[in-house]
C-alpha cells in the first residue's frame, strides 16, 4: 500500500475513535460543502452507481454494490437503507476524495455510520420535540444557507469566467448553469444545502438538550491547568528545541496553545525592520552567495583547503568584498538610523518608533506587545538577528544596526521571559473551560450513542467489523510466521 493510501485509511480510521464526530461534523452534508465550495472545479467530476432494485440488467461499475431499498442498520427499530448511506457517501467522498480499490468499503462504512447516526439524530429530536420549526426559523436558516450556495456560485464563476467589455448577460448566465451543474455532479443544490443546514440545527438542538446540565468548576479549571503545566514542564523545562518547534507550530497556527511551561534563557525583543534599497541587497547577497560556495567548493575530499583563486574563472570573492558590501547597504539608510537614534537620545519610546518606522507586521500587528521571545537556540529566526538580540546585556539596551535577508535591524533588548509555567489569565481559563466543556459534552454524546439500539444487517461491515476482521488476520499472519520459524 502507498503511503498516500496508508494515510487516507489512517485518516478514515480515527474517524470512529469517537462514532459521534460523525455528527459533529454534519453534518458531512455541510463540511464538505464549505470545502468544495472554494476549491478549483475538476476537468471530470465522477458520479456514484448503485444497483437498482428494478430490472436493470447493468450492474455497478464498481465491485461493491448496494441496493437502494435496502436495509444496512437499524437504529431503535427505524430502518437505515441504502439510499441514505449513498447519499452519506458522496458527504464522504467529498470531504476526504475519491476513495481508491482498497478504502471503497472503509468509504461505505463511515457513510453508513454517518446515516446510522442522523438517523438516531431525528429519531431523537423527534421524542424531544424538537424536530419541528417556525417559517421565521427556516428563513432564517435559509438565508444563512442561501448566502453560502450564492458565494460557491460566485466563486466558480469568477474562477471560469474572465469578465470583459464584451462579456453578455447570456454569458453570465451560461456561467452560473455551470456551477450549479458543477456543484449538483457533487451532490449539492440549494435544496439540499438547505435541508443540510436544517439537519446540523436538529443536532445542535439534540446536542443542547442532551447536555444542558454540564458543567465546569473552577477547581476542576484549575486541576486542569496544573496538570498541564506539569506535563509542559516535563518536556521543555531542559529541552529548548522542544519548545521552540511548538511555539513556531503556534506561532503559525499549526497548534492551538503555545506551550505552558517556559524554559529559562529566552528575551523579550523588539526590533525596527527598515526596507533597504533593492539593487544594494541584491549586490550584497549576490556577493554573499558566491562567496558561500567559494568555500563549500574549496574543502578538499581531506578537509583541506584547496587553491580557490587557481580553480575559479571569475575573480575570488574575499570577506572584505562582503563587508562593503553590507556596509553599502546600512548606509543606504543610515539617515533614518541616524533619527531613530536621536528619538531614542531624546525619550521617544522604542513601540512609538517601531509604529512609525518598522516594517515587520509581527511588531506591528500588535500580536507580540511584550516582544519576541528569543533564545540563542532559537531557530525561528535569522542568526543576525538572534546574535544581536543577545549582544547587549542590560535590559532597555538597543544593539547596533545588523543586516538580515529582510533588511536593517535596530534591535532591542525589551525584558527577561519569566521561567516557570504561563499565567493564569481569564483568557486561559476560557479556553480551559471550554476545553472541559466539549469533553464532557462528548461523553455524555457518546453515552447517548452507546446506549442506542443499533444493529446492521451485514450487507455493509461497519467500522468495527472491518478493524476486527484486520486484527485477526494480523494475528493470523504472527502466527503462521512463528510457525514457520
Amino acid at each position: 500500500m502507498s503511503q498516500e493510501q496508508n494515510g487516507q485509511e489512517k485518516k478514515l480510521k480515527q474517524y470512529q475513535i469517537i462514532i459521534i464526530i460523525v455528527a459533529v461534523l454534519i453534518i458531512l452534508g455541510v463540511a464538505a460543502f464549505f470545502i468544495i465550495r472554494g476549491i478549483q472545479p475538476k476537468e471530470e467530476v465522477s458520479t456514484l452507481q448503485t444497483v437498482d432494485t428494478g430490472d436493470s440488467e447493468e450492474a455497478s461499475v464498481t465491485e461493491f454494490q448496494i441496493g437502494l431499498e435496502d436495509v444496512v442498520a437499524t437504529v431503535n427499530g427505524a430502518d437505515v437503507t441504502g439510499d441514505e448511506v449513498l447519499t452519506s457517501y458522496e458527504h464522504v467522498v467529498n470531504y476526504y476524495g475519491e476513495p481508491d480499490a482498497e478504502s471503497l468499503e472503509l468509504y461505505y462504512a463511515v457513510a453508513m455510520e454517518e446515516a446510522v447516526t442522523l438517523k438516531l439524530i431525528k429519531l431523537t429530536a423527534a421524542e424531544m420535540g424538537v424536530d419541528q420549526f417556525t417559517q421565521e426559523e427556516l428563513d432564517e436558516l435559509y438565508a444563512t444557507s442561501d448566502s453560502e450556495w450564492e458565494y460557491a456560485l460566485d466563486n466558480y464563476v469568477s474562477y471560469n469566467l474572465t469578465e470583459t467589455d464584451e462579456t453578455t448577460d447570456e454569458d453570465r448566465a451560461s456561467a452560473y448553469a455551470a456551477a450549479e451543474e458543477y456543484y449538483g455532479l457533487m451532490g449539492y443544490t440549494k435544496d439540499i444545502l438547505r435541508e443540510s443546514y436544517v439537519d446540523n440545527e436538529v443536532f445542535e438542538r439534540v446536542k443542547d438538550e442532551l447536555c444542558k446540565d454540564v458543567a465546569v468548576t473552577d477547581e476542576e479549571v484549575q486541576a486542569y491547568y496544573d496538570e498541564a503545566v506539569e506535563s509542559d514542564k516535563d518536556i521543555y523545562e531542559f529541552d529548548i528545541d522542544a519548545y521552540e518547534n511548538q511555539l513556531l507550530m503556534y506561532q503559525y497556527g499549526y497548534a492551538d496553545q503555545e506551550p505552558w511551561y517556559k524554559p529559562e534563557g529566552y528575551r523579550y525583543i523588539k526590533h525596527i525592520l527598515l526596507e533597504v534599497d533593492e539593487t544594494l541587497m541584491a549586490e550584497y547577497t549576490d556577493l554573499l552567495a558566491r562567496y558561500e560556495e567559494q568555500m563549500d567548493a574549496a574543502e578538499g575530499a581531506d578537509g583541506e583547503t584547496a587553491d580557490v583563486e587557481a580553480d575559479t574563472e571569475e575573480t575570488p570573492v574575499t570577506a572584505e568584498d562582503i563587508d562593503a558590501a553590507k556596509a553599502a547597504v546600512i548606509a543606504s539608510v543610515q539617515d533614518t538610523i541616524d533619527e531613530i537614534n536621536q528619538k531614542i537620545a531624546d525619550g521617544v519610546p522604542f513601540d512609538e518608533l517601531v509604529a512609525e518606522y518598522g516594517t515587520d507586521p509581527g511588531m506591528t500587528s500588535g500580536d507580540y506587545p511584550d516582544g519576541y521571545e528569543v533564545s540563542l537556540a532559537s531557530y525561528g529566526f535569522v542568526t543576525e538577528f538572534v546574535s544581536a538580540a543577545f549582544s547587549v546585556d542590560e535590559v532597555g539596551e538597543i544593539a547596533e544596526p545588523v543586516l538580515s535577508d529582510y533588511g536593517v535591524h535596530i534591535v532591542q533588548y525589551a525584558g527577561d521571559v519569566p521561567a516557570g509555567p504561563i499565567e493564569l489569565t481569564d483568557e486561559l481559563k476560557a479556553v480551559i473551560t471550554q476545553n472541559l466543556t466539549d469533553d464532557k459534552s462528548n461523553a455524555v454524546l457518546n453515552e447517548w450513542y452507546e446506549s442506542a439500539d443499533i444493529r446492521y444487517t451485514g450487507i455493509i461491515r461497519s467500522i468495527q467489523q472491518i478493524q476486527e476482521d484486520e486484527e485477526a488476520e494480523d494475528t493470523g499472519d504472527t502466527e503462521e510466521t512463528v510457525v514457520a520459524d
